[in-house]
């Protein structure tokens, strides 16, 4: 059923067991190159990557079904589970869910972070922007820096940017389209290719931005080869 006070969601007609398969995420089936080319200038609203070093990306942009609908809330009530043999973003899920109830899932820090877009009004309570000084409300990033730095220009263009914390998220945000997972201690495993999902990954501090920098410049290289 698709309709709440957020506007167009799905919500459940009937309840759902913790732990009960809901849906797929359905969408086009891209490749990195295909997602750089395609969102050079405008946020990836609805690319969900298949993870852990693929290059493979779902998009659900131009999708009718109602997984592209869900909304986000930092405590959802569906679980996402990515399978990158099988091609697929699978949602269960998180707790008993009751009828009427609207289906939503966390996005994670990492979309927040490269996006210029905001939780909505009481679905989250994590800060990923300062806060405004004047009416205490969400604050969207000042930029946008470059959203995916996808050649050696575009990382000059942030290297010269003079707020080094938007720099830094700059270079997070590449980092994280290109694979990066947020482990649990905040610290980022970064692939040292993209050539290969069973490459080995670096661990660093999302607060080494020379490091980042550094990791952030050999991947791009990659890619401009």
């Amino acid at each position: 059923r698709l309709g709440t006070e957020r506007g167009w969601a799905p919500s459940q007609a009937a309840p759902i067991a913790d732990g009960a398969l809901v849906c797929c995420y359905e969408g086009e089936l891209l490749t990195l190159d295909q997602t750089l080319d395609r969102y050079s200038s405008t946020d990836p609203s609805y690319l969900f990557s298949l993870g852990d070093g693929s290059d493979l990306y779902i998009d659900g942009a131009s999708s009718s079904h109602p997984s592209r609908y869900i909304n986000h809330h930092q405590n959802g009530t569906l679980a996402a589970t990515v399978s990158t043999e099988e091609r697929t973003v699978i949602f269960h899920a998180a707790r008993d869910i009751a009828a009427g109830e609207e289906l939503t899932f966390d996005y994670g820090e990492g979309f927040w972070v490269g996006s210029n877009g905001v939780p909505a009004q009481g679905t989250d309570d994590r800060t990923f922007e300062p806060l405004s000084p004047t009416d205490g409300r969400w604050r969207p990033p000042p930029g946008p820096p470059p959203l995916f730095a996808k050649s050696a220009a575009d990382l000059d263009a942030v290297d010269r940017l003079d707020d080094r914390a938007e720099a830094r998220l700059a270079i997070i945000r590449t980092l994280e389209f290109f694979g990066a997972a947020r482990l649990s201690s905040g610290d980022l495993a970064v692939p040292s290719t993209l050539s290969s999902a069973e490459a080995p990954r670096t661990v660093l501090s999302p607060t080494d931005a020379a490091k980042l920098r550094e990791a952030c410049g050999k991947l791009v290289a990659e890619i401009e080869r």
